[in-house]
């Protein structure tokens, strides 16, 4: 007695519903997946960004740390204050907030005479179209015509302001004060607090208590 073996093929309908059924799945699968790349990509963005403003933040305290009340004399031949901060930029190019400072340690040309940093500088910052610029001169005086230069330290920013603290406990805009002795050139004032805002987030406050220096 033998057995009949019968084979049943799968219907249109059956295979059209298995296809959709992995057409439904693919699609799952391919959203679940480009959600995890955009997920990383923005972690990683957000990371970098943490990062620079980190550094940037760690240079600016040093640079703060290191400031000195030391007037100079411009390119124009003009002489400035040792610290300069405008409530706005006359141009682009023209810095926020200038200031003079020891060299750093360990610095080519560092001698025991300097306490074994470099020359001192004349370091700026300013905001120009979006970024955040470090401007450095070559040394405290410029010779004419001489320029600074100019390296970009945070990407996306939308505003960038200082405030004074004066040593009367007085909040200002600018320094030095208009209208006060020329001895206010040489001083230094109570602290600074910046503000940094990024595109599409909050704004980011620091404030710097400054050493008591006065030049002699």
């Amino acid at each position: 007695m033998s057995v009949a073996t019968y084979s049943r093929a799968f219907t249109l309908v059956e295979v059209l519903v298995a296809l959709a059924i992995f057409a439904v799945l693919a699609v799952i699968g391919y959203r679940t997946l480009s959600s995890m790349f955009q997920a990383r990509e923005h972690l990683a963005t957000q990371s970098t960004r943490l990062r620079d403003q980190a550094l940037f933040f760690t240079r600016l305290e040093s640079d703060i740390g290191a400031m000195l009340p030391r007037p100079i004399r411009n390119a124009d031949g003009v002489t400035e204050p040792g610290l300069q901060v405008l409530s706005a930029a006359v141009s682009a190019v023209d810095p926020v907030i200038v200031f003079s400072r020891t060299g750093f340690a360990g610095a080519m040309g560092a001698t025991e005479a300097t306490g074994g940093n470099g020359a001192p500088q004349r370091v700026g910052y300013r905001l120009n179209e979006g970024k955040l610029e470090l401007l450095v001169w070559d040394g405290l005086d410029a010779a004419p015509r001489a320029r600074p230069n100019a390296y970009t330290a945070l990407n996306d920013i939308r505003e960038f302001k200082w405030r004074i603290l004066d040593k009367s406990g007085t909040w200002r805009p600018e320094w030095p004060i208009r209208g006060e002795s020329p001895s206010s050139q040489t001083t230094l004032p109570a602290a600074l607090e910046v503000t940094i805002t990024p595109v599409n987030a909050a704004p980011i406050i620091r404030l710097f208590a400054l050493r008591e220096l006065s030049r002699g």
